[in-house]
């Protein structure tokens, strides 16, 4: 299982002192879609990808048209895992797939409002894909579980999950019983009063065998 460390709604300068304190907690680094649009691929990804160019870097892009041109200047920028929104249209989507193949790289499928007839084409058509179970952040957390427990019977055969929407320490168990490939994991590592100390006890969590 991977931790992904998500990032956003801070500068740039903070965002890096962040991944200072993640570091060797933190598998994977996601630069927020806040965090992009106030400044731009070339201010934030590739900005944070020069200085921590070892670091995995998830762009939370949430690409919905123009696929191709947005995973190329991703991908350009130093990004590593670009998402696209599960609601996109298949040409989009396998635009995104297309690049992602072209770069050697990973690229996450994110299933907000994504239908079941929907999800049945994504299964077939993107199987290397990592697909996101994300619960909103409008939700504050309420409900998790559930989502969980229903979207894991539904992506049966799917390698790669994630789950994205007020993880937190007491649900890893879940994540792990569910087989998910990386927890995704926000204010509870970036807002917590010891960032150091919040990555550690989820990293540790993680790894402990029962």
């Amino acid at each position: 299982m991977r931790l992904q460390a998500a990032i956003d709604r801070v500068t740039v300068d903070r965002a890096a002192e962040i991944i200072d304190q993640t570091h060797g907690c933190a598998d994977i680094i996601e630069v927020g879609t806040s965090l992009i649009k106030d400044y731009g691929l070339a201010g934030s990804v590739k900005v944070l990808k020069e200085k921590y160019p070892e670091q995995c870097i998830l762009a939370d892009i949430k690409t919905c048209d123009e696929g191709e041109y947005e995973f190329r200047k991703t991908y350009e920028a130093g990004g590593d895992i670009p998402t696209i929104m599960g609601f996109s249209s298949v040409s989009t989507l396998k635009a995104c797939q297309k690049v992602a193949e072209e770069f050697e790289k990973e690229y996450m499928i994110d299933l907000l409002e994504v239908s079941d007839d929907k999800l049945e084409i994504l299964k077939k058509e993107f199987p290397e894909a990592i697909f996101c179970v994300h619960l909103p952040s409008d939700d504050q957390g309420v409900g998790l579980e559930e989502l969980v427990k229903h979207m894991c019977m539904k992506l049966t055969g799917v390698e790669k999950i994630a789950v994205a929407g007020g993880v937190k320490l007491e649900n890893i168990d879940l994540m792990k019983r569910y087989g998910i490939d990386t927890v995704i994991v926000g204010g509870a590592i970036s807002k917590a009063a010891d960032i150091r100390e919040a990555a550690e006890a989820f990293a540790q969590e993680i790894r402990r065998q029962k």
